[in-house]
């Protein structure tokens, strides 16, 4: 490689990165500003809310699961590699879910169908300061279901040796879907249960869990706009 092909190279690193840093920086500024109205407004307007599924923080995070799935379709059809169409359903995935409640719908219909309220008596004698309702089990029961089919999905789809940049993606992606489930279902189960244990800490716990949530799907964004910039 000449030095002006390896100039151009770094130019094109530096641009790319600048882009994506860009993209985070925005996003993430809109994240802080959301959760700073829902601080100071939430409880004067509900639309501020950053716990509400149709407030504009909820609105917002739709933007950015639809704009995850867009980058990874995109990156799907520009390499011919499916590993990022399966990441791209996931995503879609995490719209309609948030849009349309899915795992509450589900945790419902769980409840009512294994007699999750039965579990939660036997569940609450042993394990009392643990507070968790059947609902919340039922929610679990669907999580899990979710997480095993990903990890289905992922298995069949998983690049070859050859194949080292999706390789690379998808090692990256299975790390922000463990950093994103630590906020979605571990603190959202801790949440839950800081109603019986410390009220106190339930409005902090909230701006944790969704405050989290939110910027998570920030970096998801804008790590799936470089990688696209790669291309």
């Amino acid at each position: 490689m000449s030095a002006s092909e390896l100039t151009q190279n770094t130019a094109k690193r530096r641009s790319r990165g600048k882009l994506a840093l860009i993209v985070l920086v925005l996003l993430v500024a809109i994240d802080l500003a959301l959760i700073g109205a829902h601080l100071l407004w939430a409880y004067e307007d509900w639309f501020w809310d950053i716990e509400v599924e149709t407030g504009y923080a909820e609105s917002f995070q739709y933007l950015k699961w639809a704009a995850a799935a867009l980058l990874l379709f995109i990156l799907a059809w520009r390499r011919r590699a499916a590993i990022y169409a399966v990441w791209a359903i996931l995503f879609l995935y995490l719209l309609l879910d948030d849009a349309l409640l899915f795992h509450e719908r589900a945790g419902g219909w769980f409840t009512q169908t294994l007699n999750l309220q039965d579990f939660q008596e036997l569940y609450l004698r042993h394990f009392e300061f643990f507070f968790l309702r059947a609902q919340d089990f039922g929610e679990l029961i669907f999580a899990t279901a979710v997480g095993l089919t990903i990890a289905i999905a992922l298995y069949f789809s998983w690049p070859g040796i050859e194949a080292k940049r999706e390789r690379a993606v998808t090692k990256w992606l299975v790390c922000w879907v463990l950093l994103f489930a630590f906020f979605a279902v571990g603190v959202d189960m801790i949440h839950i249960m800081a109603w019986e244990i410390y009220p106190p800490a339930i409005e902090l716990l909230g701006v944790i869990e969704d405050g989290g949530e939110m910027i998570c799907a920030s970096l998801l964004v804008a790590g799936l706009t470089f990688e696209l910039s790669r291309t």
